[in-house]
């Protein structure tokens, strides 16, 4: 006969974790395309770039939020100059990135909470109706302690995983966010190499761990001020003699047109 297939087959099973696998990935538009549409985005803005203050630039003022995180799309902005004048990685190395995960754990809290709890349910009541089946015959008080109301009450206890307050469960879901910072930190170092190989952009890379937001953004304005700073320098005895030098050269060439007059 034709064997039955269900939902726990290896295979279904595998078939199913690699379509969630590729469902998670983001898809990211082609660098040429990525660079057309922020072109257009910062065109229209330029239209009302100067209404933002008295004497305000038509352009410049914009902020662009994860851009796609590659070397082809950075070369792509680069190409339609589009570059900006600071680039801002916020990062968490802090504690193995404890910060950055439990704020993710809290960003998902009860969708996280709700697969947690789920799981292990399952699992108690599944493994208790089993049990039922098997001493069904020995005693009717058994039965009703492996009831599912009770298997579900057992399960309860057993799966809230405990951790600390400003931390996050050790789960299948906050794994795959782990996954995701390594990849992002991996591409990080490659555009970060880039940007420093072909352009004048500031980057400045902040560690997120015990800041504020409103901290984080002091210190994104103190870099982005930066530039725009004066910053004197004490002259060594070669820099005198140096500039002694230029001024007497600058005073005989206008002797000699002088005297070519």
């Amino acid at each position: 006969g034709i064997l039955e297939i269900t939902a726990d087959h290896p295979e279904v099973q595998a078939m199913v974790e690699e379509a969630m696998k590729s469902a998670s990935v983001p898809e990211v538009m082609s660098p040429q395309i990525s660079a057309e549409v922020l072109e257009g985005a910062i065109a229209e803005l330029m239209k009302t770039n100067k209404d933002r203050f008295p004497g305000a630039s038509e352009r410049g003022g914009w902020v662009v939020d994860n851009y796609p995180l590659s070397a082809d799309h950075w070369s792509a902005l680069s190409e339609k100059g589009l570059l900006p004048d600071t680039v801002v990685c916020l990062k968490d190395t802090h504690k193995d990135g404890a910060c950055i995960l439990h704020r993710a754990y809290l960003a998902s809290r009860n969708e996280n909470d709700s697969d947690i709890l789920e799981r292990p349910t399952d699992e108690a009541l599944e493994k208790n109706e089993d049990d039922a089946r098997e001493e069904m015959e020995e005693t009717l008080t058994l039965e009703e302690d492996q009831s599912p109301a009770a298997a579900e009450e057992k399960g309860e206890k057993i799966m809230q995983s405990e951790f600390a307050e400003d931390g996050f469960p050790d789960t299948e879901e906050m794994k795959t966010i782990k996954t995701k910072i390594k990849h992002f930190m991996k591409d990080w170092k490659k555009v970060e190499s880039e940007i420093k190989k072909s352009s004048p952009v500031q980057v400045a890379v902040l560690e997120i761990a015990e800041q504020t937001p409103e901290s984080l953004l002091n210190q994104v304005v103190l870099v982005m001020e930066k530039s725009f700073k004066y910053y004197g320098w004490k002259l060594s005895d070669e820099d005198l003699e140096e500039e002694a030098q230029d001024l007497a050269a600058e005073e005989e060439n206008e002797e000699e047109e002088e005297e070519g007059e």
